[in-house]
């Protein structure tokens, strides 16, 4: 059945309306958005200054720093900034961490252009309560290798190398071993050192 030109002049003419009114939407509701600010949330950060024994020149460290939200409204880490190329985030953002829960913020650090003492800063920026961003800090000692100093070339080729090792599959890298914090840094720390404690005096 073919429409004649006034049944589809009305029928376009519906289309448009239809589709002004959802633009219309659309743009209120991006306007409402924009002005809807998000409110500051309160954290708790797992030890954010940390000492990581000495590490092998060429190797990664893996590194994540627990977050949790103690208020209760949604947290977005909007943009994380490191005081060194070599320290590569690889959360994806933004990082949202949902009322009263914990989520954390995942570092890889690339020790082949360090050499000796290194203090690292990394600054997470989202709508937190006392500031906008919060200071985490790292930092460990990185030992050439004993028979002479590789250059950048051979140390990636020796790291690439390693990919893959049935040893570090089995037995992690040295980088893995963990770290230590100052005493009294953290109220989560002293909980998890005691709780520790606790369960080494258990017998099972």
């Amino acid at each position: 059945m073919k429409l004649k030109d006034s049944d589809y002049m009305n029928k376009m003419k519906n289309n448009s309306a239809y589709i002004c009114l959802m633009a219309l939407a659309t743009v209120v509701f991006a306007l409402y958005s924009c002005n809807k600010a998000l409110k500051p949330a309160s954290v708790v950060v797992l030890d954010p200054v940390r000492h990581y024994y000495p590490v092998l020149q060429g190797e990664m460290m893996d590194i994540a720093y627990e977050i949790e939200n103690t208020s209760d409204y949604p947290l977005f880490i909007e943009e994380i900034q490191t005081t060194c190329g070599c320290i590569v985030p690889r959360s994806e953002l933004p990082i949202v961490v949902l009322p009263h829960k914990i989520s954390a913020v995942y570092l890889s650090f690339n020790t082949i252009k360090n050499t000796g003492y290194v203090d690292h800063f990394i600054y997470c920026y989202g709508n937190f309560q006392d500031s906008t961003y919060i200071e985490l800090e790292f930092d460990t000692n990185v030992v050439p290798r004993a028979d002479y100093i590789r250059d950048y070339e051979q140390l990636w080729q020796e790291q690439t190398r390693r990919v893959g090792s049935l040893r570090e599959f089995v037995d992690g890298m040295p980088s893995q071993k963990g770290y230590y914090t100052d005493s009294g840094t953290d109220p989560r720390t002293e909980f998890k050192e005691s709780f520790q404690g606790d369960l080494d005096g258990m017998s099972f």
